[in-house]
């Protein structure tokens, strides 16, 4: 077997694992491939060489924490899909008037949720129905959003399941030392940050926060700039013809979206239909080059209103979350009109809306779009999970009431056992699936569906690189050679030093990766310079999930960036102040418990 360590030595497989790890970073910042392919590429320059073995990395996709996450993940779809926690959010603040109000209620709950329940998927139940409010009162999403993706965040370090950074700090933890960290071993630290950033949140949200405006807002108040409807006239040469013979998808700037008919109404329809006389074709796109279409004498004419034909269609704001296959690609490439039974009529990103053919556009993660959905579009993004759906609140939720309570019930007791120190967590979670799948509240296909391997591939191989950190001394290396450097300044100045840099590498990339990187190196660090480790593991964690300087940093922040019609700006300039309040007060608490 081919061993570099034979060729470079040692030190010299701790410089080429500090470079790959390098390399690694400058990829997932960059975005040039997939976050998963770059994480497995790592793995495999890793395995390749030597430096760790294939056990290694099997132990990493294997390990018990991971599994926790993806389960947890997937219960989290599943109370998604159940409607009591809607309907408790409704009672609670649909009738709730006023920004103060609205806010404080909903931070508080959205914060102690998080704590039990990943926060991704409550964010993406509960944004349709923030928007909603916010529109009904009068006031601009984007003096909502950003503090229900910000209240999240700080949940979920109340407890040890309230994130994923979490579950991994505690595996890179068993694994050094063989201790781990209790449910609410979080708490002491995670509940007074919660109290600092509600607060924060009520003073200075709605004056720092811009008030934009949604894509639906824009197009009732102007359905001219987004789309053009045309009338099939009697004797037009296009009636009988199918729409790819009469070249209709294929027009200057322009798209074709629908086909309203009296009897019915065809969404995003195929180049087999067929015209008739009578027909409303819908366009979007660059809808000033309508003049050209009609200059065409193709018997088509513009009626006076596009109003009358608002009630035939639907249409909805959806965006696209971190994870989805359809960034990097354009529009035309991927199937859009068939795999979720909408069209797409415009884009928007950074706030602005994006202009030119709209089949050319090349999608981005953290694109909004506006569609016309047809009959199917709610069964298809939900089984799919390249959409989430932002501004129309009806859901698809087959779970019914009865199993609705089961699920509920069963999913407490199966975070209260753990808690107690009954059983561990996994095999509590382990019971709760087996529960669930023999009283049929959820079938067996639907878990299948519920697993993530994406981020099952990010998370074995993040920890497959603290592995080798740590194996091939490069982790040891870098605590000897540069946090040595703060060591004049303490242990809390130390601490400061491995807050900023995990901070900053997961608001730029994933925040497993950089708590995967950067604890091996923290616990290196304290162990050479005999520190207690507990300090250390929670400054990364903490660091490594209260992610708010960026949309890119953490998952619901980039959730909540097109329906808020935010900028980079806005995350740093209400983001930035409540870092610096957070690693001020976690190092003080940290200072107060172990110094």
């Amino acid at each position: 077997m081919f061993q570099l360590s034979q060729y470079i030595g040692d030190f010299g497989v701790q410089l080429y694992v500090i470079g790959l790890v390098l390399t690694t970073v400058f990829f997932l910042y960059k975005e040039i491939y997939n976050t998963s392919i770059v994480f497995l590429a790592a793995v495999a320059f890793l395995i390749v060489p030597g430096v760790i073995k294939t056990e290694d990395v099997l132990h990493s996709f294997a390990n018990e924490q991971v599994a926790v996450i993806v389960m947890l993940l997937a219960i989290g779809q599943f109370l998604k899909r159940s409607p009591v926690i809607e309907e408790l959010f409704q009672k609670l603040f649909l009738k709730t008037k006023g920004f103060y109000s609205f806010t404080a209620k909903m931070s508080v709950f959205v914060s102690m949720f998080s704590g039990v329940m990943n926060n991704t998927p409550l964010v993406a139940l509960l944004l349709p129905y923030v928007t909603e409010w916010g529109k009904k009162n009068k006031i601009s999403p984007s003096k909502l959003l950003i503090p229900l993706s910000f209240a999240a965040i700080m949940g979920g370090g109340l407890t040890l399941i309230g994130t994923s950074t979490n579950l991994i700090a505690n595996s890179i933890l068993v694994s050094a030392t063989g201790n781990e960290l209790g449910m609410f071993s979080f708490f002491i630290i995670g509940a007074p940050l919660v109290f600092i950033g509600i607060l924060y949140i009520l003073l200075f949200g709605n004056r720092m926060l811009p008030e934009n405006k949604g894509m639906i807002s824009k197009f009732q108040e102007n359905k001219r700039e987004y789309l053009v409807d045309l009338l099939v006239k009697e004797g037009s040469p296009l009636v009988g013809k199918t729409i790819g013979e009469s070249n209709l998808r294929s027009l200057n700037g322009l798209y074709l979206v629908e086909i309203v008919r009296p009897d019915k109404v065809r969404t995003a329809p195929g180049p087999q239909e067929i015209m008739r006389a009578g027909d409303y074709i819908i366009f979007a796109g660059q809808t000033e080059n309508i003049v050209d279409v009609l200059n065409m004498d193709l018997g088509l004419e513009m009626p006076n209103e596009l109003s009358q034909l608002r009630s035939k269609k639907e249409v909805v704001e959806v965006i696209m979350p971190f994870n989805s296959t359809l960034s990097k690609k354009q529009i035309k490439d991927t199937d859009f009109r068939a795999r979720f039974d909408a069209a797409i009529i415009a884009v928007r990103r950074d706030g602005e809306k994006l202009y030119g053919k709209i089949g050319e556009i090349t999608l981005q993660k953290g694109d909004m779009m506006l569609c016309v959905a047809g009959h199917d579009f709610y069964k298809r993004i939900e089984r799919s999970k390249e959409l989430t759906l932002i501004s129309n609140v009806r859901q698809l939720q087959d779970i019914d009431g009865r199993k609705s309570r089961a699920l509920i019930i069963a999913t407490a007791i199966s975070i209260f056992l753990p808690a107690i120190g009954v059983i561990s967590l996994f095999q509590s979670l382990l019971l709760l699936f087996v529960f669930l799948m023999l009283s049929k509240v959820v079938l067996f296909g639907e878990v299948k569906r519920s697993i993530n391997i994406g981020l099952t591939t990010i998370m074995g191989g993040a920890l497959s690189i603290g592995v080798a950190m740590d194996k091939s001394g490069a982790a040891e290396l870098i605590a000897a050679n540069g946090l040595a450097i703060l060591e004049p300044l303490g242990p809390i100045g130390i601490l400061a030093g491995v807050y900023l840099i995990t901070n900053i590498l997961a608001a730029y990339m994933t925040n497993i990766a950089a708590v995967s990187i950067i604890l091996p190196v923290a616990i290196s660090f304290a162990q050479v310079n005999h520190y207690d480790l507990m300090p250390f593991v929670f400054c990364v964690a903490f660091a490594g999930s209260k992610t708010f300087l960026t949309p890119i940093g953490y998952q619901t922040n980039l959730m909540v960036y097109g329906p808020g019609g935010y900028n980079f700006r806005d995350y740093f300039r209400f983001g930035f102040p409540l870092t610096a309040l957070f690693m001020v007060t976690t190092l003080f608490i940290l200072k107060v418990l172990y110094f």
